[in-house]
């Protein structure tokens, strides 16, 4: 049986470069724009915060979005980054839309698990890290975010994964869409979808945003 919401979604990666046709960057600018007059779009970076060549970092500049702060990126604690996402959604005066990386994808799903859905649109789950099962040698410092959850999400959710991400195998990450009852993307090889790839602008990770709240959020996208 099939478990997901949405189509399966496979990249190019020709178009992962940050040399985007105008005409491309353009209408997906005019798309984030008339998002935002709608939701809160909130950056949720990861462990170390995403750098100057991150997605995130280039969506932050080029399309005017938001990003979470935390006070420690290196030695992130739990609670204290829960925290700092509870204030940043209660601060918003609209529905947030959480756009996450790796270890904010899994705060993030962490943090829809213990407070439900208020004011959060829907969330965009990019490369979570899976702290539960990794190998990776850095997961020390994240495995404190053990358990990841098990039960659907209480909004619509996508979760965006590679087939060569050393945080998250692809059929892991097939496993938790399924659970979470979330949107499964297919972002081919693309590593684990942060600075260390050379995604610039990353069209194809907009348009399956943008694709996804045309599909699963009340919006008015005209």
């Amino acid at each position: 049986m099939n478990l997901f919401s949405g189509r399966p979604t496979f990249f190019d990666p020709a178009w992962t470069s940050q040399g985007l046709p105008d005409a491309t960057h353009q209408r997906i600018a005019g798309a984030f724009q008339r998002l935002g007059q709608q939701v809160d779009l909130l950056l949720v970076p990861g462990l170390f915060g995403s750098g100057p060549d991150h997605w995130q970092s280039h969506w932050e500049q080029a399309y005017g979005l938001r990003r979470l702060q935390q006070k420690d990126w290196e030695n992130p604690v739990p609670e204290d980054w829960e925290a700092a996402l509870t204030s940043a959604v209660d601060a918003a005066s609209r529905p947030v839309l959480l756009i996450a990386h790796s270890l904010g994808a899994v705060l993030t799903a962490r943090w829809l698990n213990a407070h439900g859905g208020r004011n959060v649109a829907g969330a965009f789950l990019v490369a979570p890290a899976d702290v539960d099962q990794t190998t990776h040698p850095d997961v020390g410092r994240i495995r404190s975010f053990s358990p990841l959850p098990t039960t659907p999400l209480p909004v619509p959710s996508a979760v965006v994964a590679s087939s060569n991400d050393p945080w998250l195998s692809i059929s892991r990450a097939r496993e938790l869409a399924a659970a979470w009852q979330s949107d499964f993307v297919n972002a081919g090889a693309t590593g684990h979808i942060g600075s260390s790839e050379p995604l610039g602008l990353w069209a194809h990770g907009a348009t399956a945003l943008l694709d996804f709240t045309r599909r699963k959020l009340p919006l008015r996208m005209q």
